[in-house]
């Protein structure tokens, strides 16, 4: 699964939000740090500095009375005295939390020669004293924090935004043609920082050079098109006169060799001629039948390699309509069959047409796992014995599937034979599935 990418500005309003969040969790965390604080440090430690101050009173003073404020309050008695209260009759010596029926306290017991004071301290102010010192400077922190990371998120924003637009034009930029205008618009520009502007002005001038190299390819590829058609009618002119001739066999297969070559240059040339149309809007795409064009490739490979005496088989699972340049279905479909024919010495080539699909079967060499990831680039040839192409087959069929929306698969094991498959997601079945078997 493709991970879903953020936009910049998401990124940076998921930036602030995370800083405020951060920010929020500190201060949380800084008002309990806070009461444990006041609590520990403060009360606990003033607290036992009141009971050491009233037994070194105690000491001097015996009648010395025990501490009574509005927050503090102290009681004395004998250790085995009966008043004791009940709330504090199971307190140990040292610190105690303590529910009231006024409210929390903090409890220190402490003893000295038989005597036990409690001091009770009203804990509900230690919340006040939380607020005083915890919740208030914190506050006043937070809103200085939030104020600042806003405007630090506008001015990012602001910052950034060139950046935005610019990635918009260049999303939405037609490549055939480009409006290199828009990128010096002043709309762009404004306000951006000089990286922008140079970004900006960088990318003008390469969309200018791409456009030039676009044009040239296609210029070239037009004219290489045309010119190259004169002289391989020729050829294939030559070498059927030469046919149909007394040939001994040597000089026979070369001939053969020859219009073979030739045959293969003039479909290459035609399909980079269909390619540069393609690119110039002039392909023109019509109903073109799936089956039909299997049936006349099939027939052109049995001519070829009558010699092999393959046992073709075609079976017709469904008839399919689609709307493609004929030529190009023909060209991908037709170097398939050939290269299934040019690999298998002797056996079956099986042809099926399905619902959306077409798939080609051979009985051939077959590939290693190492030849089957290399057989779409340019010039790769399983075996340099076989066949008298040159390798740019398969790349054309790859690049025409590619600009067609159709895929190609293939699944091969060594003398095991080959299978590719054709996925034609357009195509339409208009006729109800049979199978029949055509036999070489």
């Amino acid at each position: 699964m493709i991970e879903r990418r953020l936009r910049l500005n998401a990124r940076l309003l998921r930036a602030f939000l995370l800083q405020i969040a951060l920010i929020s969790a500190t201060a949380v965390a800084g008002v309990y740090l806070a009461e444990f604080a006041i609590r520990e440090m403060l009360i606990v430690s003033a607290l036992e500095r009141e009971a050491d101050y009233f037994w070194s009173r105690y000491n001097i003073t015996a009648d010395t009375p025990a501490p009574n404020t509005n927050s503090l309050i102290g009681y004395l008695f004998n250790t085995d005295a009966a008043e004791i209260p009940a709330e504090f009759s199971n307190l140990t010596l040292g610190i105690h939390d303590l529910k009231t029926p006024v409210g929390d306290a903090v409890v220190h017991v402490s003893e000295l020669d038989g005597k036990r004071l409690y001091l009770v301290f009203d804990a509900n102010n230690i919340q006040q004293l939380a607020t005083y010192f915890g919740v208030a400077p914190l506050a006043l922190m937070l809103v200085v924090l939030y104020s600042s990371a806003w405007v630090a998120y506008g001015l990012a924003r602001k910052a950034v935004s060139p950046v935005v637009r610019l990635a918009r034009l260049v999303r939405d930029i037609n490549v055939e043609t480009p409006d290199l205008a828009a990128f010096e618009t002043t709309q762009l520009t404004s306000g951006a920082d000089t990286e922008i502007e140079t970004l900006s002005h960088a990318l003008t001038h390469l969309m200018g050079r791409v456009d030039q190299l676009i044009e040239r390819e296609r210029n070239f590829t037009r004219e290489a098109s045309h010119e190259l058609r004169s002289p391989l009618t020729v050829i294939l002119m030559a070498s059927d006169n030469l046919l149909v001739r007394p040939l001994d066999d040597a000089a026979r297969a070369m001939v053969e060799k020859i219009r073979g070559a030739a045959q293969d240059m003039v479909e290459l040339t035609e399909a980079l001629l269909l390619l540069a149309r393609d690119h110039e809007g002039q392909l023109a795409t019509e109903v073109v039948s799936v089956n039909q064009v299997l049936q006349q490739e099939l027939a052109r490979c049995r001519m070829i390699y009558e010699a092999k005496q393959f046992d073709f088989r075609f079976n017709e699972n469904a008839e399919l309509e689609l709307d493609a340049a004929p030529r190009l279905l023909a060209i991908v479909l037709g170097n398939l069959l050939r290269n299934a024919c040019a690999y298998t010495d002797a056996g079956q080539i099986i042809i099926a047409v399905d619902a959306h699909r077409v798939t080609i079967r051979d009985s051939g060499i077959g590939m290693s796992k190492e030849n089957l990831g290399r057989v779409f680039t340019p010039y790769f040839r399983v075996s340099q014995a076989r066949g008298s192409g040159h390798g740019i087959g398969l790349t054309l069929v790859k690049r025409i599937s590619d600009r067609c929306g159709w895929q190609v698969d293939i699944a091969s094991e060594p003398e095991r034979g080959t299978v590719v498959e054709v996925r034609l997601p357009a195509a339409r079945v208009v006729k109800a599935p049979q199978q029949r078997a055509a036999d070489a």
